[in-house]
């Protein structure tokens, strides 16, 4: 199994390892559970939250999820809130990319927009943690303390957005600490750095399959995985949203608990090679005739798509 490699020390999940699930009917506490092995067939970060994401080989995995993933957020300068495509779309045409020298403990972040000069930022993990100046961040009701970067970055960023607002990030992998508010499996799992709300976020191409199905249906265009954003991508799982009902899967020997379904906001409308709203309300429109259910809070039905996840054994 090629799912669980050693590299200096780190634990890499790779594309094409097998996926063993453990998974239940019904009730997670009363039904008997079901082994079922499927493959993972690719592997996604988004360096910036709610920009363009990169499709990688292997991922280094953390304590805040897939290293470098939603490590910098937007944010708004005003509210101190985080800006994402729910508001601002053009920001999926923002195509970020991260390295480190391990040498110099040097970060290098550089961007790109249609129409815009390229962007640089270069600074290291050291002045995240002592020397940057701190912000505190709130991402969906939760306040986190970050580190904010260059004014070149505020103004790159700001002319993109429309509005002034500025670019922050971690100050530090262990430093960061940011508790998942809901569904933990143990005291301190971490929500990530700046993703929604957990850590790593799974879909089946079985399911974006089911979902293409309906919108033919109605003569819509099918859509894309990106457009759900997902870290983890996997086959071969039987049926659509078969994860639905996922308990825990192993991959290579890494174990993730299944924490909940994600339900879906207004960001799956947003065409991700475009940057625009379809004029439709699709995929969403579409989902909510079949996808559409009061699943984690009682009498608020909200769409569903894809699998919630922690990893228990970074």
């Amino acid at each position: 199994k090629k799912g669980k490699m050693l590299l200096g020390g780190v634990v890499c999940v790779v594309v094409g390892g097998i996926l063993v699930v453990l998974f239940v009917y019904g009730s997670l506490m009363m039904a008997m559970p079901k082994m079922r092995s499927c493959e993972v067939v690719s592997l996604h970060i988004y360096p910036i939250k709610s920009c363009a994401g990169l499709t990688i080989d292997q991922a280094a995995m953390t304590r805040l999820g897939f290293e470098w993933d939603r490590r910098f957020v937007v944010v708004d300068s005003k509210t101190n809130l985080m800006i994402s495509q729910r508001s601002h779309p053009q920001m999926a045409l923002i195509r970020p990319t991260v390295s480190q020298d391990h040498n110099t403990g040097k970060i290098t972040l550089k961007t790109t927009f249609p129409g815009k000069t390229d962007f640089q930022e270069v600074f290291c993990l050291e002045d995240a943690e002592k020397k940057l100046p701190t912000a505190v961040v709130e991402v969906w009701r939760q306040k986190i303390v970050a580190a904010r970067l260059s004014h070149d970055a505020s103004k790159w960023f700001s002319d993109i957005i429309g509005k002034p607002c500025y670019l922050a990030t971690i100050k530090g992998v262990d430093a960061h600490d940011r508790p998942v508010k809901a569904h933990a499996v143990n005291s301190g799992d971490q929500a990530g750095a700046f993703a929604d709300g957990y850590t790593y976020l799974l879909a089946s191409e079985e399911s974006l399959a089911s979902v293409n199905a309906k919108l033919r249906m109605k003569g819509e265009n099918a859509v894309s995985m990106d457009r759900f954003r997902p870290n983890i991508v996997v086959k071969g799982v039987g049926e659509g949203f078969a994860e639905d009902g996922w308990a825990r899967i192993t991959i290579g020997g890494i174990e993730f608990q299944c924490v909940r379904p994600c339900s879906r906001c207004a960001l799956p409308t947003v065409e991700q090679n475009t940057g625009v709203r379809n004029k439709n309300n699709e995929p969403t429109r579409t989902m909510k005739t079949f996808r559409f259910f009061p699943w984690v809070i009682p009498n608020t039905p909200k769409i569903y798509f894809g699998q919630n996840m922690i990893c228990t054994e970074w």
